[in-house]
């Protein structure tokens, strides 16, 4: 009921994740010559890597499956192809068989993003054994990889390290204690012998080339997504022969930075802000109700960078103290983050407005609920010597250029601590295989107008390089605008590449994706939010229970004693209809509670983000709905009071109507502590 994408505390790593540089305006790019692919030693090019079937890791949590259809497995490769005497480590694989014959063995490999993000888990049996996926297997194999050194991948390298806001300290003095964690981390994986400098982009392609062969297919389709986009752009560096076709979903361009280096992200903020801002003011209810919500939302930022909100008491598996400082920059990264996903726009309204109001039960339920706990899985280690060794050098003149062109924004986004832990731990050095694209493989370029991170132009940016390119911009989308429309116009786009990446797509479907339909009035209350998550952990509402049991049995009750006595010849004294009556107030209670309970989970399911502020609006008529079922309950009792045969004469039916109209009275109670009351 409550799950959903991390929304805001995350981006700290995201930040970390995807250096980027994005310039609204057209600039000049700042390129540097292009270093020489390092050579694989000539020990290493005669390699034959094996694919060794074993149980999946996972087993335990998946479904029942067949092992002949989810194949896991895993493949040896060098940790370090320029070093003859390396050691082989194990790469975990799993391969979801296509439904169909599959006579062309057409295959699809997912290339994570991150960099560092764990690919395998039991939800993708789950997922690609549900009916709606079929069809995804009857296009092709899946293939599915934990990079090196990631998940179920060897070795285990600098996982479980906090990233900033963890550490409960304000950004500055976080990042102090990450370079700390890092220096630690790499020296422990120094100590064990392991080549560090290995886990690089062009190890990690020539990873999949390696796995490609050793799965056995001559050519397959790669399918990258953020950080797997630049994965891919490297594997047509290294193994284009066995490239069919590619889809890479918001591009990472491989190009050096522009101008403003990483700061330049700050743009790409600013662009999604606006277009999402575009789509506010388009929004009759919206333009209304929030107005300019790009400069509201940086009038937020600056007013927690001025005073910053000290959230305690959380869950210390997630934050190394159970504290948090929310300040300017993390402010920003929630609101950053939160543009990733279009199922988060309708919210932000509620978003706005928690807030501006500070409202602590709202951030902690975004963090105690929604924050994951430090990652055991991610491989910090690769992130960061692949995130180091495919970037440039931020000069003090670019980010003094980024802070003209975005002077409030690239304040609270910018990325040059990344640079300062670069070079603090490990240093700045260009991964050779992160060079401009230049290629006739057929290739579906992906971008969503709202996406900070990776915004059109980026996409765009490596369009000239590719003979065979097709460019396919999704409005009102964030991050992975396959991903995030794969049930609809993404997953048939898809579909109809990996057929035949050749033919030109049909986008037709591109013009029916809505815009966001923002919900910005709610019933402010608290306690349906509590009241969800007491029933998230397990704390039954027995007392709401009870009266859901009484007025079933009221209303089963009744007509089962009016259909004895009609069976029965029985003739008994009239109470003046108020046993009819106290039967309607039973089941309209019933459906009071029942509407209630409906419109507090759609809240949740709908508008993950608002059930902390409030609930929809349409929620409030759960209270007059037990309003009128407490009326004709009481009604009933007094008809039954007034009838002269109240009482002995008719004790059952007596205490029938005590209870009912008392068990409604406490529905109607119910609904008051709710907060859905008009008072």
């Amino acid at each position: 009921m409550m799950r959903l994408l991390i929304f805001g505390l995350l981006i700290c790593l995201i930040m970390l994740v995807d250096r980027l540089a994005f310039a609204q305006d057209p600039i000049e790019d700042v390129l540097s010559p292009a270093p020489e692919i390092e050579a694989v030693h000539p020990v290493w090019e005669a390699f034959e890597p094996e694919f060794t079937p074993y149980v999946c890791p996972f087993h335990a949590q998946a479904p029942k499956y067949d092992p002949d259809e989810f194949r896991c497995g895993y493949v040896l490769v060098p940790e370090d192809r320029t070093n003859p005497d390396s050691q082989l480590i194990q790469l975990s694989v799993l391969q979801v068989k296509s439904t169909s014959e599959n006579p062309d063995k057409r295959a699809v490999v997912r290339l994570t993003g991150g960099p560092g993000g764990e690919s395998l888990s039991a939800g993708r049996i789950f997922a690609y054994s549900a009916p709606q996926n079929k069809r995804f297997r009857d296009a092709a194999d899946l293939i599915f990889f934990d990079q090196r050194g990631i998940g179920y991948s060897e070795p285990n390298f600098c996982r479980g390290i906090p990233v900033l806001y963890q550490f409960g300290l304000a950004t500055a003095a976080a990042r102090d204690a990450s370079i700390a964690s890092y220096s630690q981390c790499l020296q422990a994986a120094r100590d064990k012998g392991l080549a560090i400098d290995a886990y690089n982009t062009w190890q990690n392609a020539l990873d999949v080339k390696d796995i490609r062969r050793a799965l056995g297919y001559e050519q397959w389709t790669l399918f990258g997504i953020s950080y797997g986009t630049e994965l891919g752009q490297a594997i047509l560096q290294v193994d284009e022969d066995g490239v069919r076709a590619a889809i890479l979903d918001s591009v990472v361009p491989v190009a050096p930075a522009g101008e403003g280096g990483w700061n330049a992200i700050s743009y790409g903020f600013r662009s999604a802000l606006t277009s999402l801002n575009k789509d506010c003011q388009a929004d009759r209810a919206c333009a209304r109700d929030v107005g300019d919500m790009t400069a509201r939302f940086i009038d937020v930022i600056e007013a927690y960078e001025a005073e910053p909100l000290i959230l305690e008491d959380l869950d210390e598996g997630t934050f190394t103290d159970g504290r948090l400082v929310f300040d300017g920059t993390l402010a920003a990264s929630a609101i950053f983050q939160a543009l990733y996903a279009v199922s988060l726009y309708p919210d932000f309204p509620t978003l706005l407005t928690a807030l501006e109001t500070r409202d602590d039960v709202a951030m902690k339920a975004y963090t105690d609920v929604l924050a994951q706990p430090i990652n055991h899985t991610y491989g910090y280690g690769m992130q960061l010597i692949a995130n180091c060794r495919g970037s440039a050098i931020v000069t003090d003149a670019q980010t003094a250029e980024a802070a003209i062109v975005e002077p409030v924004l690239s304040q609270f986004t910018s990325l040059t601590e990344w640079n300062e832990i670069c070079e603090a731990v490990y240093r700045i050095d260009p991964d050779p295989a992160v060079t401009p694209l230049v290629t006739d493989v057929p290739i579906l370029v992906g971008a969503g107008a709202t996406d900070p991170i990776t915004p059109p132009n980026y996409g765009q940016a490596i369009m000239p390089g590719l003979s065979n390119g097709q460019y396919v911009e999704f409005p009102h989308t964030g991050h992975g605008i396959l991903v995030s429309h794969f049930d609809g116009c993404g997953g048939d786009l898809w579909l109809a590449f990996v057929e035949d990446p050749m033919a030109p797509l049909d986008t037709s479907c591109i013009s029916e994706i809505e815009a966001p339909q923002f919900l910005t009035r709610l019933i402010e209350t608290k306690a349906p939010y509590h009241f969800a998550r007491g029933i998230q952990s397990g704390s039954y509402p027995y007392g709401l229970i009870a009266l859901a049991m009484l007025l079933l049995i009221s209303v089963i009750i009744f007509p089962v004693g009016w259909l004895a006595r009609k069976i029965q010849s029985h003739e008994v004294e009239s109470l003046m209809l108020a046993r009819p009556l106290a039967w309607g107030g039973a089941a309209i209670s019933l459906g009071a509670i029942a509407w209630a309970v409906m419109m507090i989970l759609r809240t949740a399911t709908d508008h993950a983000m608002a059930l902390p502020v409030g609930v929809l609006p349409a929620t409030g008529w759960a209270f007059w709905i037990a309003l009128l079922g407490f009326g004709l309950t009481a009604f009933a009792l007094y008809r039954g009071i007034t009838s002269g045969s109240f009482g002995r004469r008719q004790i059952g039916a007596s205490i029938g109507l005590v209870a009912t109209c008392l068990a409604a009275l406490g529905v109607l109670i119910f609904m008051l502590s709710l907060g859905l009351g008009p008072f």
